[in-house]
């Protein structure tokens, strides 16, 4: 049933939309809360008391009921398999939302000798239903659930008085369009951001679990680096954080030729890699191959594989002694 009403998200997307519906009903509630005092104003010496008390109590209990449910949905595991249940219990509480606004087009609305209050019940509605159209638009299946009952009733109406019925049928068409362009930009945004903060995830782990030490530097200071790093030059990641990476090479001269060798290789665009020595906190020294690449044009940030090849170094030289 949900794939007629839903747009493909992956779960991570869908799960966000469905918080942010959540998100915004505390803002739905108070607005429906300061309707249903206009109303109480407007209506009391217009409509029978006993009904007015019986709608504004119907409200009320509506509005307690959605607030629930989010508190409930406050409390519970959020994942892509359950999540679905709650759009529909969310559904639930705008349609009976809906149902209270619908019947100002009942039992409340008020007689012909009041031609005012009935202007103000119209512009009432369909500013409810504009607004509803706004807090829904991330779910399908809350906006038909809370726009249908909220102007059927005023077609219904508008079959014994004809403004009515124009009205509701050009504010449904406008509602529809409305909220298939912000649900249609709303799901492209979840998406997009779902799959950035996977890949981010992705990309953390690998960064993170790597066998090699990274480093990303900005104009030649370590702005992060990952705990092999650390390792490698004996040091927290705390001390390497915003220190010159200039400073851990043996001696000023490897430094220098470190920046004329990737400085060389950024402008052309290509990938720049060298051997050099690099110095532990202890003193001591090892040989470390390193291969960078700039990040992106016009930016002065580079990110740096490190690997300690001493043990390399050490058999290339014997095998160059015995030879």
């Amino acid at each position: 049933m949900n794939a007629i009403f839903l747009r493909q998200l992956s779960a991570d997307a869908n799960v966000r939309r469905i918080e942010l519906l959540f998100k915004r009903l505390p803002t739905s509630i108070v607005a429906t809360l300061i309707g249903v005092f206009l109303c109480c104003i407007v209506l009391f010496d217009i409509v029978g008391i006993e009904i007015l008390k019986g709608w504004i109590a119907y409200m009320l209990s509506v509005a307690a009921m959605r607030i629930w449910i989010w508190y409930m949905f406050g409390k519970v595991d959020r994942n892509g398999e359950g999540i679905s249940r709650w759009e529909w219990l969310f559904a639930a509480g705008a349609f009976f939302s809906g149902i209270g606004w619908g019947a100002l087009f009942g039992p409340v609305y008020p007689t012909p000798t009041h031609p005012d209050a009935q202007v103000f019940v119209m512009m009432l509605v369909l500013v409810t239903a504009f607004t509803g159209s706004i807090f829904l638009a991330l779910s399908n299946i809350t906006f038909w659930a809370f726009s249908i009952p909220t102007l059927l009733p005023a077609l219904v109406l508008g079959l014994r008085v004809q403004w009515p019925l124009t009205i509701a049928a050009c504010c449904l068409a406008v509602l529809i369009l409305l909220q298939r362009a912000l649900y249609h930009a709303a799901s492209d945004d979840l998406q997009r951001s779902a799959d950035a903060e996977s890949l981010l995830a992705e990309q953390q782990a690998i960064f993170e679990s790597s066998p090699m030490g990274i480093a990303v530097i900005d104009s030649n200071c370590v702005v992060k680096c990952n705990a092999r790093l650390g390792e490698l030059l004996g040091r927290r990641i705390a001390e390497l954080m915003s220190s010159s990476f200039l400073d851990h090479f043996v001696s000023a001269e490897e430094a220098d030729r470190f920046l004329v060798d990737s400085t060389s290789a950024f402008e052309k665009e290509r990938l720049a890699q060298g051997m050099y020595r690099l110095r532990h906190a202890d003193g001591s020294q090892f040989w470390a191959e390193l291969s960078g690449r700039k990040m992106a044009r016009g930016l002065t940030h580079s990110v740096w594989m490190i690997a300690d090849v001493t043990l390399r170094v050490a058999n290339e030289q014997r095998s160059q002694q015995r030879d």
